[in-house]
């Protein structure tokens, strides 16, 4: 059997196993997920049978799709959305002037602030906005007013897909900026006639690619840039913190590989073994990479796919006249999201308590989640941090009130029909329609 056969077998294979039937009320609604498909399998097979597992073409053609679809210059790619986050501040600490803070929102999830802990900096909380789930950019700019000449930079993320206005934050920014794209990729701002992604004002965006996000490596991520200088730092962490930068199978890319000096390293020293950096091995590799760029090619079906089912929800519940009692976003209009979720907010005073609501679409087999960490000061972790804050209401609104379900491309018609016929219901019962 060729390679040719070996691999329309595995696309066979996969296309032959039975689908599961969607049943109301005894099929679980997932709150997210990945589409796996026979291509999908098919090249990480094709990936596998080369041979070579580490960080190679794959992963190089992989790069090129992202860049492709992100506008950003510059990938590096590695083994989670945390790491590509660690890998960014890391690398931004020692580009910028290292101060003492790093502004970042209360409402986050935990590897996006952990890191600012990991380098000796301390976190400055902002809070966020209900209503579009974005940064409070007016907090932004009082607290950057405030700590100027000691902030290090800004860590922001685009909230379960939905942008913040990253053009206006820039004009405030004192540092570098990084710009948590991880729940995003496929989102839009909208800046005069131009449609730009989500991470483009930024000196550092980083990506997630776990399954539950919009393509998939299985486990990875990535940090991107515009910058060579940028890349080459990136590169070097996530390399052990190696001088070199020659590509994987690669020698002698500087041209001196024997011929560099270190004050303390013999005369000579092999340069591919010089570490400049106390760095980490984090890098991707071929078969990750290898399901990426095949999933990557079918990311605008993906987000129109995430699209019409955040538009399907969105409809249902703005015609059940329940605003008195819930709230969904607010999209501006410079804002195209490619939603990570569907969020809705239980309004104060409203008869019933959040929990109730999600119990209920949980008993009926319908998958919720909170918005990650909330107010991250009240997580376990990190109350007991250092930390400087403003008034952080807004997170703790969202902690309290927010959930969301998922709107991955898995969700079919039915499932959708379930879903709000279970949510309809939970308000019959409660005698509110």
């Amino acid at each position: 059997m060729n390679r040719t056969e070996i691999l329309e077998a595995v696309r066979d294979y996969v296309d032959e196993k039975p689908k599961k039937e969607f049943i109301a009320g005894k099929s679980i609604v997932p709150a997210s997920g990945a589409i796996i498909s026979p291509e999908d399998i098919s090249s990480v097979v094709d990936a596998a049978l080369e041979g070579w597992f580490t960080e190679h073409k794959k992963c190089a053609a992989f790069k090129r799709a992202l860049s492709k679809v992100t506008g950003k210059e510059h990938i590096t790619l590695c083994n989670s959305g945390s790491s590509a986050t660690l890998l960014a501040i890391t690398s931004a600490l020692e580009i910028f002037p290292k101060k003492k803070y790093i502004v970042t929102c209360g409402t986050n999830f935990p590897t996006t602030v952990s890191p600012i802990y990991q380098n000796g900096q301390i976190p400055i909380y902002i809070d966020i906005d209900p209503e579009t789930l974005s940064p409070d950019l007016d907090d932004l700019e009082y607290t950057v007013y405030k700590y100027w000449d000691e902030i290090s930079g800004v860590v922001l993320a685009h909230t379960l897909g939905f942008p913040f206005y990253e053009s206006g934050m820039c004009e405030m920014v004192n540092g570098f900026f990084v710009a948590d794209c991880c729940d995003a990729l496929g989102s839009k701002v909208i800046l005069g006639k131009k449609e730009l992604d989500a991470g483009h004002f930024s000196d550092f965006s980083t990506y997630s690619f776990f399954p539950a996000h919009h393509v998939t490596t299985g486990e990875g991520g990535a940090v991107l840039s515009d910058s060579d200088d940028y890349k080459t730092i990136v590169d070097s962490y996530a390399n052990w913190g190696r001088d070199c930068y020659c590509e994987p199978g690669q020698s002698n890319t500087c041209g001196k590989r024997f011929e560099w000096e270190w004050e303390h390293l013999p005369k000579g020293y092999d340069h591919k073994y010089t570490f400049t950096r106390i760095g980490y091995n984090l890098k991707m590799t071929e078969l990750q990479a290898a399901l990426g760029l095949s999933q990557i090619a079918r990311l605008d079906e993906f987000t129109k796919q995430r699209i019409d089912n955040f538009w399907y929800y969105h409809r249902a519940i703005y015609n059940m006249q329940i605003e008195e009692f819930i709230s969904m976003i607010t999209i501006p209009q410079w804002s195209k999201p490619s939603p990570f979720g569907f969020p809705i907010i239980v309004k104060d005073g409203a008869p019933f308590e959040t929990t109730e609501l999600v119990e209920w679409l949980e008993t009926h087999k319908i998958k919720t989640r909170r918005v990650f960490a909330g107010n991250i000061t009240r997580q376990p972790a990190f109350a007991g941090l250092p930390y400087a804050k403003t008034d952080l209401s807004g997170s703790d609104k969202i902690m309290r009130d927010c959930l969301w379900w998922g709107v991955q491309p898995e969700i079919t018609y039915q499932m959708r029909e379930y879903v709000m016929e279970v949510f309809r219901d939970f308000f019959v019962e409660k005698g509110l329609l």
